[in-house]
């Protein structure tokens, strides 16, 4: 059995965050370790704060679960700090992980901001290039590379793949799940190469919570797999349709996926 570690927040709703995450994992037959950076009190409408863990006492945690478990993937989602990102990238270098997917939470759908400008920039300039790929929804890759991004057409992942290039970041899968069309089409960049793939989109992920959990989840639990990034992205992208296609409603807000 594969082992994933999680590194991210927790949402009571556990309609996204680490609790989903672990659910992804666990469906695709592996087993997932976490580590929770942050609390928040959210719910299936918004998110209404967060608070993230004491850094030297997420360390401790996140030490000691690397050292016994030794993970084949890991997946990094709600970091909340710059500290607690500092520590993540301190780690990462300390034990030489491997197979790392960052989905980049800057803000919630309800418009609340995990990230200020400084811990922002930390991100771009030092922890993004530490990753394997990261999955940023289209307003979180317009924040990272500093550009509009209406469509995928040739010319704006062109650019996208000089930035990447000159940030250091080795692969970005951007999601089409936000762009308008009947299709539904994520694209993955590397430093060299981009690959599109598409399929019909089977539901709106504007009112589904946990989508981008979701997928960055099933990505790094594909990785673990052995999988390469492009047959990691066709088997990431089937099984979050599905999950899609048979979201559930528990709360008096967005629909929640149920894997």
């Amino acid at each position: 059995m594969r082992k994933v570690l999680v590194i991210a927040g927790f949402d009571p709703s556990c309609g996204a965050g680490i609790v989903l995450d672990t659910k992804v994992v666990r469906s695709l037959g592996e087993f997932a370790a976490s580590v929770i950076t942050c609390l928040t009190v959210q719910t299936t409408e918004r998110v209404y704060d967060a608070l993230p863990i004491d850094p030297d006492f997420f360390e401790y945690q996140l030490q000691k679960i690397i050292e016994d478990i030794e993970p084949d993937s890991v997946k990094i989602g709600l970091l909340g700090s710059e500290e607690i990102t500092r520590v993540v990238l301190r780690n990462i270098r300390r034990y030489n992980l491997k197979n790392i997917v960052c989905d980049p939470v800057l803000k919630s759908t309800s418009g609340f901001e995990f990230g200020k400008d400084k811990f922002v920039e930390f991100l771009k300039s030092e922890f993004l290039k530490a990753c394997s790929v990261i999955t940023p929804n289209k307003t979180e890759a317009e924040v990272i590379f500093d550009m509009k991004i209406e469509n995928f057409e040739e010319d704006i992942l062109n650019s996208i793949q000089q930035k990447m290039n000159k940030m250091g970041i080795k692969s970005c899968v951007l999601k089409g799940g936000h762009v308008d069309g009947h299709l539904a089409e994520d694209v993955l960049i590397t430093q060299t190469k981009i690959y599109r793939v598409s399929a019909k989109k089977k539901g709106s992920t504007d009112n589904i919570h946990g989508t981008g959990c979701a997928f960055s989840s099933a990505f790094a639990t594909f990785l673990a797999k052995g999988y390469n990034m492009y047959d990691t992205l066709k088997q990431t992208k089937d099984f979050v349709s599905n999950l899609i296609y048979n979201s559930i409603k528990i709360g008096k807000g967005r629909l929640v996926l149920n894997p």
